[in-house]
């Protein structure tokens, strides 16, 4: 198996969507956006979608792990100092996200959650937005291999999940918990934070 990690073209960002889809199916925080699983199903992917090229806009930066030449897992992170999204960057991005017109509950549901996680963003540090591994790479270090090439750049890394698996995981990556965030309008989360060389 020959793995390559680079940053994704734009042309790439649909098939990156396509994956993170696949891998946040059943997480917490999109089963909170989009609770019905086969709306999940159609959707999950546009939604990503959209996030993936407001974080570019934002001059985040999307990284691919290649098996053989085909994406195994994605990241996405935002430089410290990069503003949280306006209501017009998601705008931009309309055509992909024509379907959120029709469920105004989804829409309230998603701005509340990233109005919650973006509190807790703290300044200084990168975001590691979005970890994603294809269902049938995850347990080959994909996801870890990843993590480094995040880590590369010796500043602070700060991320929060809402998967209760994730956070030994993200332990043994090296985080420190921050936080337990429990709230009776989004789904618990938990806030991670890595120190910068």
């Amino acid at each position: 198996m020959i793995a390559v990690i680079r940053t994704l073209s734009e042309n790439e960002i649909p098939a990156a969507s396509r994956l993170a889809a696949e891998a946040f199916r059943e997480d917490p925080g999109f089963s909170h956006i989009l609770p019905d699983g086969a709306l999940r199903r159609r959707r999950l992917a546009s939604l990503l979608e959209a996030m993936f090229r407001v974080d570019a806009a934002s001059g985040g930066r999307l990284a691919g792990s290649f098996e053989n030449g085909a994406l195994a897992g994605i990241v996405a992170t935002l430089p410290s100092g990069a503003p949280n999204p306006r209501l017009r960057d998601w705008l931009a991005h309309w055509r992909i996200l024509a379907w959120m017109v029709t469920d105004p509950p989804a829409i309230l549901r998603a701005l509340t959650m990233v109005e919650a996680l973006e509190r807790q963003r703290p300044e200084g540090a990168d975001y590691l937005h979005v970890l994603a591994v294809d269902p049938a790479a995850q347990g080959r270090g994909v996801g870890a291999a990843l993590v480094r090439n995040v880590l590369k750049s010796e500043k602070s890394v700060y991320l929060e999940t809402c998967t209760p698996k994730n956070v030994a995981w993200y332990e043994a990556q090296g985080f420190k918990r921050l936080a337990e965030m429990r709230s009776p309008v989004t789904p618990t989360f938990w806030t991670f934070i890595r120190e910068g060389s």
